[in-house]
């Protein structure tokens, strides 16, 4: 029995863009992700290079936008690489020295002219890197994010999202980023920095660890789509409701296996729920309490997205 007046653990109902492809790829290893289940022990060590190296050359893109130095882009990885120094994954050409050969490249990019005119958009005072943001749902849902940087054009006053990505794949296909619901859901934050805006940019930076370059593909967004993607959030917590009702979260055996390496809860989600689960206190629903009011530089809720989707449409009639 879970502390206080909660019917449902607190962590399940914490959504985001990576959590929605686990709850849509296996419902039931969501479930154990966020009850913080122990993982398979054999699990590849290697991934833990994989997820930092995309993460030290996102903070030196950040940087470079913000200060165009690439000492203090380095120094930026420096601080944000948790795996030992000389950790690689060879199959994917990652590791920290080569996630600074890929920061240089950008520097290069940006020094012969890459984004000329572009400029990154002020917030508060800061410059809009890692904007965080939090939607508060009903019955104690949210759905959190980041948007890698926020740029705006001083002359054709467009307004550019830039999410920046890292892949093994030497050829990538538009289709893979064009409808992702991590573009379409950046409108939300945009409504909050620019209220009066129809539409916007996505650019999807996506460096290529084997071929050792980048490729940038740009897709025109709009706020009709917004409508459809608050939908499917709504959707997605009625089949968290359903899952917690029936005590069922299904497992999905043709995800068992996915980007060519085995689930990490490989032959033990077929275990009981509380024997592989850590227990929730009260402490701990306090902590994410504090950290969805305090945490997040954009704080909304569904009925702000209605309202602003209301005033699209109307906007959109006169």
């Amino acid at each position: 029995m879970l502390p206080g007046i909660y019917k449902m653990d607190i962590r399940l109902q914490q959504l985001s863009y990576s959590s929605r492809l686990t709850l849509h790829t296996c419902p039931r290893k969501y479930q154990l992700y966020r009850l913080s289940a122990v993982p398979n022990e054999d699990s590849d060590p290697s991934q833990s290079v994989t997820f930092a190296y995309g993460h030290i050359v996102g903070a030196g893109i950040q940087e470079l936008l913000q200060h165009n130095q690439i000492d203090r882009a380095v120094w930026a990885a420096f601080l944000m690489w948790e795996p030992d120094l000389l950790d690689a994954n060879v199959k994917q050409n990652k590791s920290f020295f080569l996630g600074l050969s890929a920061i240089q490249r950008f520097a290069s990019l940006l020094s012969n002219g890459f984004m000329r005119g572009w400029c990154l958009y002020q917030y508060k005072g800061k410059p809009a890197t890692e904007l965080s943001f939090i939607i508060n749902f009903p019955d104690g849902f949210t759905y959190k994010g980041f948007v890698d940087a926020v740029l705006v054009h001083p002359d054709t006053k467009e307004v550019m999202v830039l999410e920046c990505k890292t892949t093994a794949q030497n050829y990538i296909a538009a289709a893979t980023y064009k409808n992702s619901a991590q573009a379409i859901g950046y409108s939300i934050v945009l409504d909050a920095l620019f209220p009066n805006l129809s539409s916007y940019k996505v650019q999807y930076l996506i460096y290529k660890t084997k071929a050792n370059e980048f490729e940038a593909m740009d897709f025109e967004k709009d706020y009709l789509s917004r409508a459809l993607w608050i939908r499917e959030i709504l959707l997605d917590i009625e089949m968290i409701k359903l899952y917690e009702d029936a005590e069922i979260y299904p497992m999905h055996g043709e995800s068992c296996n996915d980007f060519y390496r085995e689930c990490e809860y490989m032959n033990i989600c077929t275990l009981s729920t509380a024997s592989l689960s850590t227990d929730l206190t009260q402490l701990g629903i306090d902590s994410i309490h504090e950290k969805n009011k305090s945490d997040f530089q954009i704080n909304l809720s569904l009925s702000d997205l209605i309202a602003a989707q209301l005033n699209k449409e109307i906007e959109a009639t006169v």
